[in-house]
């Protein structure tokens, strides 16, 4: 028996994303409620347990290993299997097929939209790089992009037959699975070959694989999905009967406005980059300001993941003289405070500072590379997995071809480069990694400032111990008068 309504209060002018554009976004914990991925992570396991943080089959029937023939001897060709019995919202209801993994996979990969998850995917599965680049600078329209996505191929990404899949590696790559679980790599229905990715005529047409599916009728609201069997879902559950969104939500049993206690034990860093191109060009300058900045945090990747590193403070420079400065930051409450704090001590050593706060779209563009107008951008990175994770921190914040600075030292690329063809080696992948942030840290591009977990909304809600402390309102049940939702379903993953 499902549960009573629960209300959510969220940030006023941000629209629920695409499944495609869900990295990082504000609302991804709501994308959980609809969208289900080959893999996923259990929302019951205990805090800093192993089952926290270990991958679980969703779509697939399990996770692909050498034991039930899945994984090939050479570590890099994966064989999914889908579940038969997970169905689109459509009418009539349609099977989930290898074929829309494919389809979400190909949307990922357009000119259109920039994942910040992207880096990942390039650097691991064959051929999606040389996809990617091959869209020609033509493609204005969706069905432009339909028309080469249907007649352009992923070289490592094909659907063997309606319910089996393959993913072929670059080369071994133990965290492959823990990637396919990123709520960006969920598959897509052939209704969204009419949109554009993560467009508005997208994002009011979403359709559902998970319990619920997103109603807009002048607002937002989740009712229970028709095409959902609890059976074929061995890690959400429903325990509403209605969900409602709103900004405006007066009694909120979930407020998404609001970080609570940290509940995560995993750890992220709040940075700030510096940028190369404009008035901190010279190296002695990026110094002189990372020294100058009030921070605990000395290191990229945070004490409790893999590859972390105790380092000594960088060595101080010189700053130029009467130097005028613009900081950017996304308009949160903790970034505007933290900005605050960067303002006061530059201020302190005879600077300039223009503080200027982002939308989430914005800053979107900003961490992507695709908008300039800063000096100085502040922001936070959370881990997406807890296990082998160094690159889940150095590839996307210091290689030059994902960082946001947009450029890097040679030699730092060279050593993640050297690092991802070793991952089946995590002794030499570890240790080119470590090589990697040293030199990223000694550049002064990248400036650690402080640690943290993930925020999480007040109130008993689980926050999953991977895809970046995201909250699993699939696991939350709601404090209120009504009927009680029934326990969780003993099943394999569960046990």
């Amino acid at each position: 028996m499902r549960g009573p309504v629960e209300r959510l209060r969220l940030r006023a002018g941000i629209d629920l994303p695409e499944p495609v554009a869900a990295h990082r976004h504000p609302l991804a914990a709501l994308t959980r409620l609809h969208a289900r991925q080959l893999f996923t992570y259990r929302g019951d396991a205990a805090p800093g347990s192993w089952q926290s943080v270990a991958p679980v089959a969703d779509l697939a029937t399990a996770v692909p290993s050498i034991y039930n023939a899945g994984l090939g001897a050479r570590g890099t060709s994966y064989v999914i299997h889908l579940r038969p019995d997970v169905y689109w919202d459509t009418t009539p209801a349609r099977r989930v097929t290898a074929q829309d993994v494919v389809r979400g996979l190909k949307r990922l990969c357009t000119p259109f939209y920039r994942s910040t998850a992207l880096p990942y995917f390039l650097s691991t599965v064959r051929g999606m790089a040389d996809y990617r680049d091959g869209h020609p600078a033509s493609l204005r329209t969706a069905a432009d992009l339909a028309e080469h996505a249907n007649t352009h191929d992923i070289a490592g990404v094909f659907a063997l037959d309606e319910q089996t899949l393959v993913v072929e590696l670059d080369h071994p790559a133990v965290d492959v699975v823990d990637v396919l679980a990123l709520p960006c790599a969920s598959p897509a229905p052939v209704e969204y070959d009419a949109f554009l990715p993560d467009s508005p005529q997208a994002r009011a047409a979403l359709r559902s694989t998970g319990p619920y599916r997103p109603v807009f009728d002048g607002g937002l609201r989740f009712e229970p999905n028709p095409a959902w069997n609890p059976e074929s879902d061995l890690v959400r559950g429903q325990r509403a009967s209605i969900i409602t969104v709103s900004p405006d939500e007066p009694t909120p049993h979930v407020d998404l406005t609001v970080e609570g206690e940290p509940t995560s034990t995993l750890l992220g860093v709040d940075y700030l980059v510096l940028n190369p191109r404009g008035p901190l060009s010279e190296h002695t300058a990026r110094l002189a300001i990372a020294d100058a900045i009030t921070r605990t945090a000395h290191t990229i990747i945070p004490p409790g993941n893999d590859g972390h590193q105790a380092t000594a403070p960088a060595k101080a420079g010189t700053l130029p003289a009467a130097l005028s400065l613009t900081l950017a930051h996304p308009d949160t409450p903790h970034a505007t405070a933290v900005a605050s704090g960067i303002v006061a001590d530059l201020v302190a050593v005879g600077l300039t500072i223009v503080s200027r706060p982002l939308s989430p779209a914005e800053s979107h563009q900003a961490v992507t590379g695709q908008a300039g107008g800063w000096d100085l951008l502040l922001d936070s990175w959370f881990p997406d997995w807890g296990h082998d994770n160094a690159r889940a921190f150095l590839l996307p914040l210091c290689h030059s071809a994902h960082s946001p600075a947009g450029s890097g030292q040679r030699r730092v690329d060279e050593l993640i480069d050297a690092a991802l063809a070793a991952l089946d080696d995590p002794t030499r992948s570890t240790s080119a990694l470590r090589a990697a942030e040293l030199h990223a840290l000694a550049d002064a591009v990248i400036v650690p400032l402080a640690f943290r977990a993930p925020p999480a909304p007040p109130g008993e809600v689980v926050v999953l111990g991977a895809l970046g402390g995201l909250p699993d309102l699939t696991a939350h049940a709601p404090t209120a008068e009504g009927p009680v939702p029934s326990p969780r379903r003993i099943s394999e993953v569960s046990r």
